[in-house]
Order: structure tokens, then C-alpha cells, then sequence
């Protein structure tokens, strides 16, 4: 019969454990026809309505299967039924495409990894300057106010020390063009972060106590790290490490089907800086900005060696030194490269 497709296999009738060899055939219209391949008798008789294609799987034949029970199967396990969905058409065009697949397996992991590498940080950038200041101010302060709780103690250190260290910052503010009132100075005592200092999306920056005390003999050493911070700020790094966060989560929401609240990690991110870290190109963007202030200062860039030279001092020469000035950020470039960063500039 024109249109009609005849498929030998095995009918299992209902409420039955015999098998007979059979022939199906599916005319135009839809009607299906089972009869036995050895006396021709018909087997099964009935209407599109009254049976339906099991699922397609991969080297497995796509049984019929009627509304009473009765099932038959295909002997040709490769056989696809020309009357099956788009959707499994296209799963039984893809069971040919196995080379295909692999590709797609071994590149779908490469494509992930230069989104999040490469992807994420150019978008980054891109979308900072779309972030409103709210937004920035929040998440600053949301950020200072879980330290604050946590792993920072009022300042010991005495009038004379914290006047020193406030000179440096209003002078730096003074002489350089910086919007002064973007900026805000805080000292602390704090046992976890040791001699540091960091910088927070509102332009919040908080040095220890153990670093002023640290460099209290090099004060351009202490105003390098200052500077260092504004750099961050100034490059608005925090946002940019936010925002490739979220981007990378939301691409893994998509990728496993939970997109679903990650815009509301937008505001709550301030805190996750806690427990993140700059890039290493950040951090060389932030270094730069330190070195060419210093020199609009009219002090020396040696002024940066020296407090990285204290800091790496301060913290022995471990393997773990390259994390020495901000002790809660561990991807800073190797402080070595720093030190020799710093002191060819002196020839520049």
C-alpha cells in the first residue's frame, strides 16, 4: 500500500506470554495493522488513537504500544518509525551523530571555561559602569559592617599615630585628583588580618594597626599602601569581582536549570568580598596606579618596595607570602615580581 510501512519484529498480546513473529504496517491515515508473519492472520487491528511510540533510546528498538496492553517490538533495533515526533526524530538523528556528541561533550567544559576566564572579566568590565552608586554603597557598607562584627577591634594605637597616618591620606586626597568625599580612612586593630590593609567598593579602606606600626618608620612605605587601595577603588575592582561572580553564577543557574534568585545576590554580595579574591591583573593595575601617584607626589616608587619588602619581612619567606598585604585576598601577584616592579621604575 503507497505511504504504508511494514516492520517485522515481535507482537506480544496482552494478558499473554506468547510471542509471535509479525509484520506491522502503518497506513497513511495512521492505521495500524499487525499480522502474523507464518498464517498472515491479523494480530491487532486499530486506530491512531488507540496506540502510541515508546521512548527513544539509543541503541534500542521503538516498541508500539497499545492501549490494551499489547506491545510490539521492532527487530530491527536501529529502526526508527517514520511517524515519530520531531523531538524524537531528532533524538534518533542524534544516536547517528556520535561524533558529534563526543565533540560536544570534550568542548562544552572548554566553552564554559573561556566564558568564565575570558568572558566573564570583559562583560565585567563593561557593566561596572552601569552598577549605580547605591548599589556600590551598599554593598560597601554591608561588607564593613560584617567586619566590624566579626574581625575588627577599635584601634589601640595612640593620638599621635593615627594623626601621622591621617596626614597621608587627606595629603594624597588633597594633591591628586580624587574626589575627596568618595574616600573614607578607618583604623583597627585586628588579630586575623595581621598587618594589612583593604579597600572596599564605597571607597571604605581600612588599615591595621599592625601594619601602621609596621611601617612607622617608612611613612611614604605606609602612603604607597594607601594609594595601592585607592587604586582598587579607582579601578572599581571589587565591582568588576562581583560582577564576574554573578555572571559565572548565573551561567551555571542557567547551564543546571536554577537561574531563579540570582539577582538577588546583587545587593547581598558584599559580603561574599570576605571570601573572594582580585585578580592578579587587578592587583598589577592597583600596583601601577600606587607607582605613577607617588610620582605625581614627587616621591620615590621605592617607597612601594619598601613596604612590600616589610610586608614579606613581616611574614617570613613562605610560599603563602604572595597573600601577605591583604591577608583575606590570595591571588596577588608573587610579591618578589612586586618589589622588582617597583624598583625599575626608579629607571623608567
Amino acid at each position: 500500500m503507497p505511504g504504508s510501512h511494514r516492520v517485522t519484529g515481535q507482537f506480544h498480546q496482552a494478558a499473554s506470554s506468547t510471542l509471535y513473529a509479525a509484520v506491522a504496517e502503518i497506513s497513511p491515515t495512521g492505521r495500524l495493522n499487525i499480522i502474523s508473519a507464518t498464517d498472515k492472520r491479523s494480530l491487532c487491528n486499530a486506530a491512531a488513537d488507540d496506540y502510541r511510540f515508546g521512548t527513544v533510546l539509543p541503541g534500542l528498538a521503538v516498541e508500539l504500544q497499545l492501549r490494551d496492553g499489547a506491545v510490539f517490538v521492532p527487530d530491527d533495533a536501529g529502526f526508527r518509525w517514520p511517524q515519530l515526533s520531531s523531538k524524537a526524530k531528532m533524538a534518533a538523528w542524534l544516536e547517528s551523530q556520535k561524533l558529534s556528541i563526543l565533540a560536544a561533550i570534550v568542548l562544552s567544559p572548554l566553552l564554559l571555561w573561556w566564558i568564565i576566564v575570558y568572558a566573564m572579566p570583559m562583560l565585567a568590565v563593561a557593566a561596572v559602569p552601569l552598577v549605580p552608586d547605591s548599589v556600590k554603597q551598599q554593598m560597601g557598607q554591608q561588607t564593613f559592617y560584617s567586619l566590624q562584627k566579626t574581625v575588627l577591634q577599635p584601634t589601640e594605637l595612640a593620638a599621635p599615630e593615627q594623626a601621622a597616618v591621617q596626614y597621608h591620606w587627606q595629603m594624597a586626597l588633597q594633591q591628586l585628583p580624587l574626589q575627596q568625599s568618595n574616600y573614607k580612612l578607618y583604623l583597627y586593630k585586628s588579630d586575623f588580618f595581621g598587618a594589612n590593609a583593604f579597600a572596599l567598593p564605597d571607597g571604605t579602606v581600612v588599615v591595621t594597626d599592625d601594619l601602621v606600626k609596621l611601617l612607622h618608620d617608612k611613612p611614604d612605605a605606609l602612603l604607597a599602601v594607601l594609594l595601592h587601595e585607592i587604586g582598587h577603588v579607582e579601578g572599581q575592582h571589587s565591582v568588576r569581582l562581583v560582577a564576574q561572580s554573578l555572571g559565572a553564577a548565573l551561567v551555571f543557574g542557567i547551564l543546571f536549570g536554577d537561574p531563579e534568585g540570582i539577582a538577588d545576590l546583587v545587593l547581598g554580595s558584599g559580603s561574599a568580598l570576605l571570601q573572594s579574591a582580585f585578580s592578579r591583573d587587578m592587583e598589577r593595575e592597583a600596583d601601577q596606579f600606587a607607582l605613577q601617584q607617588l610620582k605625581a607626589l614627587g616621591k620615590s616608587p621605592s617607597a612601594f618596595a619598601d613596604a612590600m619588602t616589610a610586608l614579606l619581612s613581616e611574614h617570613g619567606d613562605s610560599d603563602d607570602a604572595s597573600a601577605s598585604l591583604l591577608k583575606y585576598l590570595s591571588s596577588h601577584p608573587d610579591t618578589r615580581e612586586r618589589i622588582e616592579q617597583a624598583t625599575q621604575q626608579l629607571t623608567d
